[in-house]
């Protein structure tokens, strides 16, 4: 019935929804009377899902809007979710987000005074054809009843807060897209944009081959670093100084004793416990699996060819360097070395502990495989490794635990000290440094940048661009060890400093000479009937391509816009160029060519969808300083708990 409901009264916004991005998606979907939102979550997780700016989104909103999320990916992927796939999507932070967002739109919609009236939420509900029969409302009775049994809401007051809040958002989503005008000559752009296309013959004169001859001056960089800035902007950067104690350089310095060696090989002796096993020479005829007979039988008469050879004498290891495919054994001669009962297939297993020792098998046909041929060259009984086979791992074990141990022993002794006496500054913080902890500073980086030296790591970057200059953090896990950061500066977006990206200036202006190089050279090429004339003369290959304005273009990196702009403008059979390129430069002739109708109707199609992606951006925009402005207070708990439920279920 709630779908029925919902099919009428809410066409407007599915229509909405396709424009912004299914925003409202999750909050209100079919009851199919599939059991309701699910029950028995724990009270103290009831109090509040989340506060925003002093109001308050229930539990039973989110409860409800992630049961319909839920079930609304489910009709999507047309199975049930598994409690791994709810987490693994992140479901519950998805709703908490998704009802933050949609309280922040109603508190803006209410201070612009958009807010439903209580006339549209009537108007509402008596566009709903099931309330409604013949045009004639059925009466406070069968509403309450109707919307507190078939649609599961507490009462008609809740209902109507949620019409409400639909009706706001709609207004709201319909404000934003009224306030947007885009021009007839940017909607002219974006249909060539996305429908025109040339195909183009070209030979392309790399730069690369100029680029060994030319050199750049001071002067020259500078002058090119001056009138391409654009180049070298950086978004918004943190610079940290840390302390690290570098597992790395702790384990090269710790040596085991034997006595140590010795210890944790008694310590842990059952952790060197082996089954029977056995020394093997192995050479493999492989046999891919349903391979015809004939193959079969060619395989296993090469194997059997083999057998005699090995029985005459043949030396072992060349015969399996040779002929054996097996990758892992066939470069050492066949040796597999020792090998446990029950790790290989069966008739290998079985062969491999019952054919007599220092003989040559017959081959041993597996399926997964192919024909084995092997020569046991001695087994042993089932029991311990000795600590002599043991004693490198022993010692790569202790010295990776010894190290973990100093370093966290050694960092935490540190973050003690600073705890007593912070240091003054960077200068202090780099005293603290040690013969086992070393002093660090990370180059500018942004939020997404792996950072040199320590790569990808998301808990140093949130908390450097969460602390002021001067702050020091807690320790945080590296991929290198633990370490202490000490917030050495923070800058705003804007322009490298020359002395940052000087090689890269420096390089940028050697390519671009090369550039003009090779524009000169491909130049004494013309003029030409065609393009394959022009690749006769300066001894270039010609490649065909087709170049849009979409973006990329098949055998070209970077900016091609001047490339497009050339092909698009020339007619076609004419011979272009040169073009300067990221590669270099390049001579084309123009072979087809799709260009829009000025008379087409699609024109319009394509201004409303600029209209509805600009909407969306500027509500993503909006969000964005709706959140930075507001005091949002998530019961986290929410998604903590998530976890262990979905554990308790399996």
């Amino acid at each position: 019935m709630l779908k029925l409901m919902r099919d009428n009264f809410q066409q407007l916004k599915w229509a909405l929804l396709a424009v912004v991005a299914a925003f409202i998606v999750g909050f209100v979907y079919v009851d199919m009377g599939l059991g309701g939102p699910r029950q028995g979550k724990e009270q103290d997780t009831r109090a509040y899902a989340a506060r925003v700016n002093g109001e308050t989104v229930s539990f039973r909103e989110y409860e409800r809007a992630l049961y319909y999320t839920e079930k609304n990916y489910e009709q999507m992927y047309r199975q049930a979710l598994t409690p791994e796939m709810i987490n693994a999507m992140g479901l519950p932070k998805q709703v908490l987000d998704s009802l933050v967002d949609q309280k922040l739109l109603l508190q803006e919609a209410r201070r612009l005074h958009l807010s439903a009236t209580p006339d549209e939420v009537r108007n509402e509900i008596l566009r709903i054809p099931t309330l409604n029969p013949d045009g004639k409302f059925v009466g406070d009775e069968l509403y309450t009843r109707y919307v507190t049994a078939s649609l599961g809401y507490q009462s008609p007051a809740e209902f109507e807060d949620e019409l409400s809040r639909e009706i706001t958002l709609r207004k709201m989503e319909s404000a934003l897209q009224n306030s947007l005008v885009i021009s007839p000559k940017a909607v002219d752009a974006e249909y060539r944009r996305v429908s025109e296309n040339a195909k183009i013959k070209y030979v392309l004169y790399a730069a690369s081959r100029e680029a060994t001859n030319v050199q750049v001056s001071p002067a020259e960089v500078e002058q090119y670093y001056r009138t391409h800035q654009a180049q070298y902007t950086h978004g918004e950067q943190r610079q940290v100084k840390y302390l690290l104690a570098d597992l790395a350089r702790l384990r090269s310095q710790i040596v085991p004793s034997e006595a140590e060696l010795m210890k944790r090989y008694q310590a842990s002796k059952e952790d060197f416990k082996h089954p029977a096993q056995a020394h093997i020479l192995h050479i493999l005829i492989r046999v891919p699996q349903g391979a015809p007979a004939a193959d079969d039988a060619t395989a296993k008469a090469k194997a059997e060819a083999i057998v005699k050879q090995l029985r005459a004498g043949a030396d072992f290891a060349k015969v399996a360097r040779e002929n054996s495919g097996d990758p892992s054994s066939s470069s050492k001669g066949g040796d597999m070395g020792w090998v446990d009962k029950g790790t290989t297939v069966a008739p290998f297993d079985t062969a491999a502990f019952t054919v007599p020792v220092n003989t040559i098998s017959d081959p041993i046909r597996s399926t997964e495989f192919g024909y084995h041929i092997i020569k046991v060259l001695e087994r042993r009984e089932p029991g311990y490794r000795s600590f002599d086979e043991v004693r490198g791992q022993l010692a790569s074990q202790m010295a990776e635990q010894m190290s973990k141990d100093q370093a966290r022993d050694e960092i935490t002794r540190i973050a003690a000290r600073i705890k007593q006496a912070r240091p003054a500054n960077d200068t202090a913080f780099a005293a603290l440094a040690n013969d086992k902890v070393t002093s660090n500073s990370t180059l500018w980086f942004a939020k997404n940048d792996s950072i040199p030296g320590l790569g990808t790591n998301q808990a140093l970057i949130a908390w450097a661009f969460s602390a002021k200059p001067g702050d020091i953090g807690d320790i945080i896990g590296t991929q290198r060890g633990p370490m202490i950061p000490y917030l050495l500066g923070a800058r705003n977006a804007g322009v490298s400093d020359l002395t940052e990206v000087r090689a890269k200036v420096e390089n940028d202006a050697r390519m671009e000479k090369a550039r003009q190089a090779a524009a000169a050279a491909l130049a004494k090429a013309l003029p030409a009937k065609n393009i394959d004339e022009v690749a006769a003369k300066s001894n270039i290959p010609a490649s065909e391509t087709t170049v849009s304005h979409q973006g990329y273009v098949s055998g070209f990196s970077g900016d091609t816009t001047p490339l497009v702009d050339a092909a698009m403008a020339a007619k076609v059979g004419d011979l272009k160029g040169p073009v300067r390129v990221t590669e270099g430069a390049v001579v084309f002739q123009v072979e087809e060519q799709k260009k829009v109708d000025p008379k087409s109707d699609e024109r319009t199609s394509y201004g409303e969808m600029m209209r509805q992606q600009e909407a969306r951006n500027l509500r993503t925009a909006l969000l964005q300083r709706l959140r930075k402005e507001a005091s949002i207070d998530i019961n986290d708990s929410l998604t903590r708990q998530q976890a262990p439920q979905q554990q308790a279920g399996l």
